[in-house]
């Protein structure tokens, strides 16, 4: 009796054995269903990350070459600008020698440099020497 009781001890203790074992498989099985929908959720998240930078760096990129035109443009009109200042300043300044103007007249009146003032005085006196011979 004492044999019987113990092959019915073990064969419960094998069926409770094999019931955690199941149980302990199934739950495993779900968990690895689960982490495989969270990593196509993730991939899907990524592929979505990823467009998402994508469409951004393709908009920047068109807002700088925007920003790059405008640039270009203000400064093409700033040299424009510029070249138009110095022209009226060699035009002031020559305006000032044939009323009499030292070189230092026309450093501090026109703004410009004591050479560019020397070089412009010098083609003054050649252009009237020029037009005294002819």
């Amino acid at each position: 009796m004492e044999s019987q009781w113990l092959f019915n001890l073990i064969l419960v203790l094998q069926f409770v054995m094999l019931l955690a074992l199941v149980t302990w498989v199934f739950r495993m099985s779900k968990r690895i269903k689960q982490l495989k929908i969270q990593q196509m959720e993730a991939g899907v998240d990524h592929k979505k990350q990823v467009q998402v930078l994508a469409s951004g760096s393709i908009g920047m990129g068109r807002r700088l070459v925007a920003i790059e035109k405008k640039l270009n443009l203000a400064v093409e009109k700033q040299s424009e600008i510029l070249s138009k200042e110095g022209s009226v300043s060699y035009n002031r300044a020559m305006e000032l020698l044939e009323m009499g103007a030292t070189i230092d007249d026309l450093v501090s009146k026109c703004g410009l440099i004591r050479a560019e003032a020397e070089l412009i005085s010098l083609l003054k006196k050649e252009s009237r020497k020029n037009s005294d011979y002819h």
